[in-house]
C-alpha cells in the first residue's frame, strides 16, 4: 500500500500557547463549500462586528494574551453584547464585548459594517456538510488575485505545460491522489461580481495578478466555479482565482461509522482493508470458509458470547447465519474486533464523554460513562506502534496516553512551513481538534483507506465521522467561529484515550 509520509501532522499555521491556547502565526483559508451558504447581513435591530481580516481573536477578557477563546474567519461576524467599547491594554480603540462570550479588539482586523472584503468572503464561508468545501489536488496550479487576460495566463503557466496534464507525486506526497479524480470541472454560476473589471476581493482597481503558486501535491480548498475567457475558474478559500483545467477534484467518501444503541451494539467487528471470509463451523470443530465474503470497511454484528480458538486464532460469532441456517462466524485478525471495556477508566465520571482509539486495530469508539455510542474505522501513524524515547512527529507515529482537546477548528490549512512562502500544504482540513498540538483528529478528504495506517501521526477520519464528532466533542464551537479553546461557557475538552 502506498502512504504519504507528510500527511495530518503537518505543522498547523497556528501554534498552541505555554497554557494551550492559540495564537496565529499565519494566514488560515477562508472556508468554502458545495452548498448553498448563507450570508450574513447587519440587522437594524442588532449591532456587530465583522472580520475584516483573514481571522480575528477573541480573548476572554479586554486585554491582549498569548491565549484566545477562539477566533472569527474573514466574512463572519458576531453580534455586540453593548455596541460601547472598554479600555483595555493592547487595543488603543477599544475592546467590544462578543456573544456568547469574549472580547474583540475594535483595529484594521475588523469592521463594524460590511465593507468589500467582508462582503466578498462572505461568498467564502463554510457549510455544514460533511465536507464543507469543493476540494481538489494541485497539479502546480497558479493562484491569481484577479481575472487575467489568456496574454497573462499564458505568460504565468508558460513553465506548467499543458492544461489538464497533471505530474508524478514525489514519494513523500503518494497516497493524497487517492480520492482525486480526471474530470473537467464545469461551471456552477456567474462570475462574482467583485472581480468585475480587473477588481479583487479586496479592491476595486487592480491588484498584483499573481499570488502564488500551489506546489504539485499541495491542495485547493474552493466554493463556485464559473466560466471566464473560454475558461473554468475556481473561487479559491482565500479569495483567489485558480484555473479548473491545473487541478484534479476529489471525490467525497460517503465510509461511516456505527450509531450505538439499543438497536445496534457491541460487540461487533470492522473489516478493514482486505474482504473477510464468512466461516461456519463443521461438525468435528473445526472451521471453514463458505466462499463469500464481508467486504471492506463494514461492519459485522457479534453475538454476546466469547471468541472460539482453533488453531491459533479466534474465530466469533455473527448475528448472522448461513443459507443452511448455520450461524456465520468471523475470524480475529484483519476484521478489528470492538467489545466495550468492563470497567470506566480510571477518572472518568459515570455521565462523562470519552473516546478510544486503538492504533494496532484502526478503531474508535466514543462513549458516554459506560455506554458506547459510536465507533468507526480510522487512520493512525503510518509508523505503527510508538516507540518509547523516538520523536513521534519524525517517525509518524501517534502518541498513546490520555489526552483532552485542547483546541478545534472548524477548517484549517495544515503545513510543515510557515508564511506565504510554504513548499507543500493540506488546504482547510476540516473538523480538526488538536489533542497533543501537531496531532489531531480530523478528517482526510483525499484517501479513504479508513482502518490502515496512512497519517503522518493524526488519528484520520471520514467526512461524515469528523463532523459528527467535531459536534458531539467539547469544548462546543460558538455559532460563527471558526475556531474555540476550552472554556467555562464552551465546556472542557473532551477527553481522548490513545492505546496501542
Amino acid at each position: 500500500m502506498t502512504r504519504s509520509r507528510v500527511r495530518s501532522a503537518l505543522r498547523p499555521l497556528v501554534t498552541l500557547g505555554a497554557t494551550g491556547g492559540v495564537v496565529l502565526l499565519g494566514f488560515l483559508g477562508a472556508a468554502l463549500g458545495q452548498t448553498e451558504r448563507a450570508a450574513e447581513s447587519p440587522n437594524s435591530t442588532e449591532k456587530r462586528v465583522w472580520a475584516a481580516s483573514r481571522a480575528v481573536w477573541i480573548y476572554a477578557k479586554p486585554r491582549l494574551t498569548p491565549n484566545g477563546l477562539g477566533y472569527l474567519r474573514a466574512g463572519a461576524s458576531a453580534r455586540l453584547k453593548t455596541g460601547e467599547p472598554v479600555r483595555g491594554p493592547g487595543c488603543a480603540k477599544g475592546w467590544y464585548a462578543i456573544e456568547p462570550e469574549g472580547y474583540i479588539c475594535a483595529d484594521q482586523r475588523t469592521a463594524f459594517a460590511p465593507n468589500r472584503f467582508v462582503k466578498s468572503m462572505q461568498q467564502a464561508r463554510p457549510t455544514s456538510a460533511p465536507l464543507p468545501y469543493n476540494y481538489a489536488l494541485s497539479n502546480y496550479a497558479p493562484m491569481y488575485r484577479r481575472l487575467p487576460t489568456p496574454e497573462e495566463w499564458k505568460h504565468a503557466e508558460r513553465f506548467l505545460g499543458e492544461p489538464g496534464s497533471f505530474g508524478e507525486l514525489s514519494w513523500g506526497n503518494r497516497g493524497h491522489e487517492k480520492l482525486a479524480v480526471v474530470r473537467a470541472i464545469a461551471p456552477s454560476g456567474a462570475t462574482p461580481r467583485f472581480f468585475a473589471d480587473g477588481g479583487s476581493v479586496s479592491q476595486p482597481d487592480t491588484p498584483a495578478l499573481l499570488r502564488r503558486m500551489i506546489p504539485l501535491g499541495s491542495m485547493l480548498a474552493y466554493t463556485q466555479s464559473f466560466e471566464h475567457a473560454g475558461r473554468t475558474w475556481l473561487f479559491s478559500a482565500d479569495g483567489t482565482l485558480v484555473p479548473a483545467d491545473r487541478v484534479r477534484p476529489f471525490r467525497e467518501s460517503t465510509f461511516e461509522g456505527v450509531q450505538l444503541g439499543s438497536a445496534t451494539r457491541l460487540p461487533l467487528a470492522w473489516v478493514r482493508s482486505e474482504p473477510e471470509p464468512r466461516y461456519v463451523r463443521a461438525e468435528d470443530g473445526s472451521f471453514e470458509a463458505t466462499g463469500k465474503h464481508w467486504p471492506v470497511r463494514s461492519s459485522v454484528g457479534l453475538a454476546s458470547e466469547p471468541a472460539i480458538a482453533f488453531r491459533g486464532a479466534e474465530y466469533w460469532r455473527t448475528l448472522q447465519s448461513h443459507a443452511d441456517g448455520r450461524p456465520l462466524f468471523v475470524r480475529a485478525g484483519q476484521a478489528s474486533i470492538v467489545k466495550a471495556p468492563e470497567k470506566l477508566p480510571w477518572g472518568v465520571a459515570a455521565d462523562e464523554k470519552w473516546i478510544e482509539v486503538s492504533i494496532t486495530r484502526g478503531v474508535l469508539v466514543a462513549y458516554r460513562g459506560a455506554d458506547p455510542v459510536f465507533t468507526t474505522l480510522i487512520s493512525p501513524g503510518a509508523g505503527g506502534v510508538p516507540v518509547k524515547g523516538r520523536d513521534n512527529v519524525k517517525y509518524s507515529t501517534t502518541p498513546v496516553g490520555r489526552f483532552r482537546v485542547t483546541f478545534k477548528h472548524l477548517a484549517q490549512d495544515m503545513s510543515p512551513d510557515q508564511g506565504e512562502n510554504r513548499r507543500f500544504w493540506i488546504a482547510d482540513v476540516p473538523y480538526t481538534q488538536y489533542f497533543d498540538p501537531p496531532f489531531a483528529l480530523h478528517v482526510a478528504y483525499w484517501h479513504e483507506n479508513f482502518g490502515d495506517p496512512m497519517s503522518a501521526g493524526c488519528v484520520n477520519l471520514s467526512p461524515r465521522d469528523g463532523k459528527w464528532l467535531f459536534e458531539w466533542t467539547g469544548p462546543r464551537l460558538p455559532e460563527g467561529w471558526n475556531g474555540v479553546a476550552p472554556s467555562a461557557l464552551n465546556g472542557q475538552g473532551t477527553l481522548i484515550i490513545i492505546t496501542r
